[in-house]
Parts: C-alpha cells; sequence; structure tokens
C-alpha cells in the first residue's frame, strides 16, 4: 500500500501547478496550463494533483526518489484494447519495479468508473481520473470526439526519468497502436545505459 501511494504521488509531477497548495479529500484540482502541442520529449514534467480510485487527491511529494514512471494515458474502461494493456501491465509489474519504474493509468472515466475497474482486477498500479483532460491536454493526447460525442485519451505512453524529465512519448494511431510492455522496459533499460554511461565520463 505505501508503494501504491508513493507511485500515485509521483504522478502528480506530471502536469503544471508547480505551486499547487494541494488541498485534502475533495476539492478540486486547480487549472492546468497547456503548452501548444503538449509537453514533449526533453520537457520537464511538473506538478499536478488527479483524484484516485478511492477518491482521494494525491500529491507528488509522495514519489520514491530515483524511480522511473510510466504513465498510460488510456481511452476508458470500456475499451478493450485499453483492457488488455492494462492487463498485461498488471501481468508485467513484477519486471517494471525491479526496474526501478512506477506505473500510472489515466483516463477521463469518472472515479466511480475507475473504481468499478479496479475492483473486477485490482490492478497493483492506481487508476487516476482526468475527466477536465487537464493532465490529458497537457500532454497533446485529446482525441475529439474519440468516444461518440465524448473527447477522451488517445493511447499514450510516457516515461519520465527520476529527473523529472519527459524521456519517450509515444501516441497510437489507433486503440491498438501501442508500445509492448518489453519495449517500455527495454528503452527504460537504455536509458539507465546512457545515464550510467554519462556518469563514468
Amino acid at each position: 500500500m505505501n508503494f501504491q501511494k508513493n507511485v500515485v504521488g509521483f504522478f502528480l509531477l506530471l502536469a503544471l501547478g508547480a505551486a499547487l497548495a494541494l488541498q485534502g479529500c475533495g476539492s478540486e484540482p486547480p487549472p492546468v496550463p497547456v503548452k501548444p502541442g503538449g509537453l514533449q520529449v526533453g520537457d520537464r514534467a511538473p506538478d499536478f494533483a488527479l483524484m484516485d480510485s478511492t477518491g482521494h487527491l494525491v500529491k507528488s511529494s509522495d514519489i520514491q526518489p530515483g524511480w522511473y514512471l510510466v504513465v498510460i494515458l488510456y481511452r476508458g474502461s470500456w475499451c478493450s484494447a485499453c483492457q488488455n494493456q492494462l492487463l498485461n501491465l498488471k501481468d508485467d509489474y513484477p519486471k517494471f519495479t525491479a526496474a526501478h519504474t512506477a506505473l500510472v493509468a489515466v483516463s477521463v472515466d469518472p472515479i466511480e468508473d475507475s473504481a468499478n475497474f479496479n475492483n473486477q482486477w485490482r490492478f497493483p498500479f492506481p487508476l487516476l481520473s482526468d475527466p477536465q483532460l487537464q493532465v490529458i491536454d497537457a500532454f497533446g493526447a485529446r482525441h475529439p470526439h474519440g468516444h461518440g460525442n465524448k473527447d477522451i485519451a488517445r493511447p499514450t505512453t510516457l516515461i519520465i526519468g527520476p529527473d523529472k524529465i519527459i524521456r519517450y512519448k509515444y501516441i497510437g494511431r489507433d486503440p491498438v497502436d501501442r508500445p509492448s510492455d518489453d519495449e517500455i522496459i527495454f528503452t527504460i533499460q537504455q536509458l539507465e545505459k546512457q545515464k550510467a554511461a554519462g556518469q563514468r565520463s
């Protein structure tokens, strides 16, 4: 449970509002400014706050130092491709923790839907609710009218380094266009090798 809280907290580094004075549970997160085109590789991932599937507003200050963060923006719990992706991540979760990597998943689903989804599958990583698309817009991943008349997230995978810099960003062209877990882990391993090489030089 402590790890899950740390994971949830880390994700809050990703949208804007570095000066947030985050209130307690039940309060609305403040507006998040959006960079044209969304945050890109090389940009710093700033602070933000979202509700988790238990209805709590979580903070970035809970992040475990030195860990990577993989952020999954998914279309919704109703999307079969998203379900498959999150279930694969659940199965491979030990591989990510072994690589000192935390996972979070974000959608526009209301808290109630995220709670039902999590109760069904018991994901070891948090599901965060972004109904106003503040974080989704911060990364330039909005899909207008992507589900009927509703705006949702395009399937997006992000890797945030321990230095809070965005190191990888992939926005899928369609619901099934997503990097595999092995590709994500390989990318993190390569980032670690590059960091180690830089420290030796």
